[in-house]
């Protein structure tokens, strides 16, 4: 765990593991604490909202709402809320645990621009629904300020970091109108990842030529990175490559540093209309990182 941090930033959940994993990280001591929630699942998030303001007594706590309806707005929302002279030179952890990608890669941007030394934390559940965990995804959009540079005459190349959920994939691809689309596939038995992912992908793509799928591992040191550009980097310079992460929340770390690397290159999200009450329980382990350092002169 992160022994101290000056600013934690967070993204209410109704899962079990917000809560806990919060109450694990006021342990870090930080002086102050921003928790966003999005405005379309406050009925749900609301009891783990009072329960973070009852026991973060010591920091100054804001609550700031969000809207996936309103990307702009939302984006406007946190730069605001993270102003350059509250988090320049400032350590500033991120627990991605139950924040949207989009949210991760706005958030990761804007402390990355405002020259922030960023961590990042992750807590495991012990145990995620077999039933579904999200379903009825909206239409994709480029996440604002990081949709790369779309280039004219150039073929679109999707990739993908693959979940549970063959449909949002198939979703992506009838949207984005690929020739070539990438998923890379998380390995490991954890969580029924053999037949919820391995097994759903292998059947439904692997016959088809104009999809190829890879082998990543978001739980190793570099969350993936090394096997995800080594499918990308013969792509960037000649295809307008959007990526998109659908699998563990920690391969968007990869995403996000490759779209720092290959600025051209788009992410991509896609919000999901219902999630399941009983998403996840319990807490885990917690896998903590460093996205940039900040060294001052």
């Amino acid at each position: 765990m992160i022994e101290s941090t000056d600013i934690l930033i967070t993204v209410a959940s109704w899962e079990e593991r917000f809560q806990a994993g919060f109450e694990r990280l006021l342990q870090m001591c930080p002086s102050k604490i921003f928790v966003f929630f999005y405005k379309e699942y406050i009925h749900v998030t609301k009891l783990n909202l009072q329960k973070v303001q009852s026991c973060s007594q010591s920091a100054e706590l804001k609550i700031i709402e969000l809207s996936f309806g309103d990307p702009v707005k939302s984006w406007k929302t946190i730069t605001e809320t993270l102003s350059q002279p509250l988090v320049s030179g400032k350590n500033v952890v991120v627990d991605i645990s139950t924040m949207p990608r989009e949210s991760i890669w706005i958030i990761f941007d804007i402390l990355d621009e405002f020259s922030a030394s960023i961590s990042y934390v992750y807590h495991q559940p012990t145990e995620y629904s077999r039933e579904w965990l999200s379903r009825d995804p909206q239409k994709p959009r480029m996440v604002f300020k990081l949709s790369g540079i779309s280039r004219l005459g150039f073929p679109t190349r999707l990739v993908v970091t693959a979940g549970y959920d063959v449909d949002r994939i198939r979703q992506m691809i009838a949207h984005f109108e690929p020739d070539l689309t990438i998923i890379g596939v998380q390995t490991g038995t954890q969580f029924g990842n053999e037949m919820m992912n391995i097994e759903r992908h292998t059947k439904y793509f692997a016959n088809d030529s104009r999809i190829k799928l890879f082998s990543l591992d978001a739980f190793t040191g570099d969350h993936g990175l090394k096997s995800i550009e080594d499918q990308i980097k013969d792509h960037a310079a000649e295809s307008n490559l959007v990526m998109t992460s659908l699998g563990p929340k920690l391969s968007a770390i990869p995403l996000y540093r490759l779209h720092k690397k290959y600025p051209s290159i788009s992410l991509a999200y896609a919000p999901s209309r219902e999630y399941n009450p009983e998403y996840s329980k319990g807490i885990g382990n917690t896998v903590c990182g460093v996205l940039k350092e900040y060294k001052t002169k």
